[in-house]
């Protein structure tokens, strides 16, 4: 049996394991349930991917976005590695072919979305799969707390019931101790053992700046730190402008968001990792899954909707472990509209029902009917038909989809796959009777081998180009052979589709959890909070202040962002503090204001002495009364 290091080795071309890696792999081959806590750009994937390759058979990986499946499957793949992907939107004969092929042990990881997991089909297969090794990525989503909740994270452990003695490993970026503890038993881990390196990366500079030119701001920055960037302009508009705006003074920027088709998202994506295009700018759809070590600066135009979110996305930067910077750019007027934006998030009921009413007319669904269909779906034609706004449409499709009774497909790009589903002889035999037909089924066996066993992925344009027809005249031939039963063909589609969960019922019937509405808006407002705090904050080290609320609370001060710099210019140094403490404990005993402390500490500048004020009350060692007076903690 090869050891992890020789498949290391071996696939990865590394000699030894970074930090915590080795611990964690040998705790999911010794058999124990493992949650591994690894910051962004961590190595998360080694950590359940070598295991899977030492123990043999099946590794199934539950992975909640089609576009990072793809990037997994794709980067296993390259290295000789057997994978495929299971996910919303196949159809129900290609999923059988890829079962039957992980059950003839052709794959070594089958990765899965949460949806898919739960399905009658699938979990009748399970137990025939030679599965090895349970993971589970992303996998704050299982939880309420955690900042991506997804609803089908939560059933995840039935399927354990189909896989007795298969250990389960559970990887995340980002969690608190709630979410952790949530974790772990939603996913039935028990006494499961938790490898949490800290989220301290210390080549990243978290610098926040007040700026009213937000555009010259960023080019400033762009001009001091060059090298790939990303910028998070936070909406489609502004994302568009700030890429056209970069381009005009010289930069080579493009924007990135979900409102673009798939095919140009791809493109512009390996433009930017290739070194083609310097500045991405995006919205959070762009980051997820994508491996570009050489990022120097990560600029945010205002801050994420929490902290997770922008520890996630500031992460990007400096994965080759060289310095970086983490800008984010705030202004006063940017927590009205982030608190503005978060209220549009949560649509009245009445909204969410109307949504839903008109969903079924659209689609002409009866009542009691629908379950398990699936259409396509463009939103803003659909917005626009019934007289609705896009936004509310969006989140009001959020809450149906948590609440259970419908589900919005990913807009990716899914190539057009063939399957031949007659036998040989059959296929010959048609061959001779179908002279017409004969030279484009000669072709598609010429080009594509294993067609007669597997879906393939076909190019309508090459086989067009091979045929010296129009591209558009192939889609017609494959039909004809599908109605001709010979094979079965699904075509390309880069459309949002919606899956009917449930039976249509009234709108009145409509119903949407508590947990899933008002206790989610508690949550959000109060993340949002943190990170409006922590934009406005100016009396803490950003590094410690991010990692305080990951529950790391002992962490040093970083001396490389903006409040640690202003420490350095003002000569705060940590001897001044030490000697300040008992000053301020004296002087503070009883409630007192700021005036007062300034005029008795006369051997300090005024702005040394109010910065120093305000660490202690940010440390905790002073507190704010209600008449907005200090007092020294005892």
């Amino acid at each position: 049996m090869p050891t992890p290091v020789d498949i290391l080795q071996q696939y990865w071309g590394h000699a030894e394991f970074r930090p915590m890696q080795a611990d964690i792999v040998q705790s999911v081959l010794d058999g124990h349930d493992t949650l591994a806590l690894l910051p962004t750009g961590g190595g998360k994937s080694i950590c359940f991917q070598v295991p899977a390759l030492v123990k043999g058979g099946l590794c199934l990986v539950v992975s909640p976005l089609i576009a990072l499946m793809k990037d997994q499957v794709l980067n296993l793949t390259k290295r000789g590695i057997p994978a495929t992907a299971i996910f919303t939107g196949m159809g129900t004969g290609e999923i059988d072919a890829v079962l039957e092929a992980c059950a003839a042990g052709k794959y070594r990881f089958l990765y899965v979305s949460p949806e898919r997991l739960q399905t009658k089909v699938m979990q009748a297969r399970l137990s025939r799969l030679g599965i090895q090794l349970l993971a589970v990525d992303e996998a704050h989503c299982i939880s309420q707390w955690g900042h991506d909740f997804r609803p089908e994270y939560l059933k995840i452990a039935e399927v354990r019931v189909f896989l007795p003695g298969v250990p389960v490993i559970a990887l995340t970026a980002t969690a608190t101790a709630q979410v952790v503890d949530e974790i772990m038993e939603k996913l039935q881990m028990g006494k499961g053992r938790i490898f949490r390196k800290s989220f301290l990366r210390a080549n990243l500079a978290y610098r926040v700046a007040y700026e009213e030119d937000k555009f010259g701001a960023m080019l400033r920055a762009l001009q001091q730190h060059p090298g790939s960037a990303v910028v998070y302009a936070g909406t489609r508009r502004k994302t568009e402008l700030a890429a056209e705006w970069l381009r005009r003074q010289g930069i080579s920027a493009l924007h990135y968001h979900a409102g673009l088709e798939a095919k140009e998202r791809d493109a512009r994506q390996r433009d930017w990792i290739a070194g083609k295009v310097r500045v991405v700018v995006c919205t959070n759809a762009f980051g997820m899954g994508i491996d570009k070590p050489d990022v120097r600066l990560v600029v945010h135009l205002a801050p994420s909707d929490c902290i997770e979110a922008y520890f996630q996305e500031a992460g990007r930067a400096g994965r080759d472990e060289k310095p970086a910077v983490c800008l984010l750019l705030y202004h006063p007027s940017d927590r009205q509209e982030a608190e503005h934006f978060l209220e549009m998030g949560f649509p009245p009921l009445s909204t969410i029902r109307q949504v839903y009413a008109a969903l079924g007319q659209h689609f002409q669904l009866a009542l009691g009917s629908g379950k398990g269909q699936r259409f396509d779906f463009d939103l803003s034609s659909f917005a626009h038909s019934f007289h609705l706004k896009p936004l509310e449409v969006h989140h009001s499709l959020t809450f149906l989809h948590r609440a259970g009774y419908l589900f919005v497909g990913e807009e990716v790009l899914l190539p057009s796959k063939v399957r031949f589903t007659a036998n040989a002889t059959t296929v010959y035999d048609f061959r001779l009777r179908h002279k017409a037909l004969d030279p484009f089924i000669d072709l598609l066996l010429r080009t594509y081998s294993g067609i007669m066993e597997q879906y393939v992925k076909i190019d309508e344009f090459k086989l067009a180009g091979k045929l010296r027809i129009m591209s558009s005249e192939i889609p017609p031939l494959l039909q004809r052979l599908q109605q001709l039963e010979l094979i079965d063909y699904i075509p390309k589609t880069d459309k949002p589709q919606i899956y009917w969960l449930e039976e249509r019922i009234p709108e009145e019937r409509v119903h949407i959890p508590d947990h899933h509405y008002a206790d989610l808006l508690k949550l959000r407002r109060e993340k949002l909070q943190a990170m409006l705090q922590y934009s406005e904050s100016q009396s803490q080290c950003r590094s410690q202040r991010l990692l305080q609320y990951f529950d790391e609370t002992d962490a040093a001060l970083c001396g490389q962002c903006d409040y640690c710099l202003g420490l350095h210019q003002h000569q705060l140094s940590q001897s001044i503090l030490a000697e300040l403490a008992p000053r301020l404990a004296q002087m503070a005993v009883q409630e007192t204001t700021v005036e007062a402390l300034l005029s008795n500490l006369p051997d300090l500048h005024p702005q040394l002495a109010l910065h120093a004020i305000h660490w202690f009350v940010e440390q905790g060692k002073m507190e704010a009364t209600t008449n907005n007076l200090l007092r020294w903690k005892k």
